[in-house]
């Protein structure tokens, strides 16, 4: 054997030897990775001892729902509808319910708001921070 096909050789065995180190590494990096999220599945997280806390004395905590995009439609003279969008929507209970960048649409026009308040169960709508009323030409 000559020398060229002998460091051709050597240096396959050592390509080889590298291969092997790198396929053992990853299966190695995989497992603990496995082992990782398994931890954590089982390792329980502050939502829920939040959540649990909550159930357990609920008068410590000041709660407050989110809802994002929310739309309503509101029954207006038993016979128009407006449509009411919103980015955003906060309530604290069931008394009191407030939307952000607010626009209603219905047949008379359209309104658009910064901010809406809804009290006494839907019976008294507040349009505020900067409203426009945009009406309908009517014949």
């Amino acid at each position: 054997m000559d020398l060229h096909t002998k460091a051709i050789l050597d240096s396959i065995r050592s390509h080889s030897k590298i291969k092997d180190i790198v396929t053992v590494f990853c299966y190695c990096l995989i497992a603990f990775s496995f082992l990782v999220y398994v931890s954590q599945a089982f390792k329980q997280t502050t939502a829920v001892k939040l959540i649990n806390d909550y159930k357990t004395n609920p008068k410590e905590y000041i709660i407050e729902k989110v809802m994002v995009n929310p739309r309503i439609k509101l029954l207006y003279n038993d016979s128009e509808i407006y449509d009411i969008k919103a980015k955003k929507a906060f309530y604290k209970d069931n008394s009191e319910v407030v939307l952000y960048d607010v626009i209603a649409n219905g047949n008379i026009g359209n309104i658009s708001a910064g901010e809406l308040k809804i009290n006494e169960e839907g019976d008294h709508l507040v349009f505020s921070k900067n409203p426009i009323l945009i009406l309908n030409k009517t014949e």
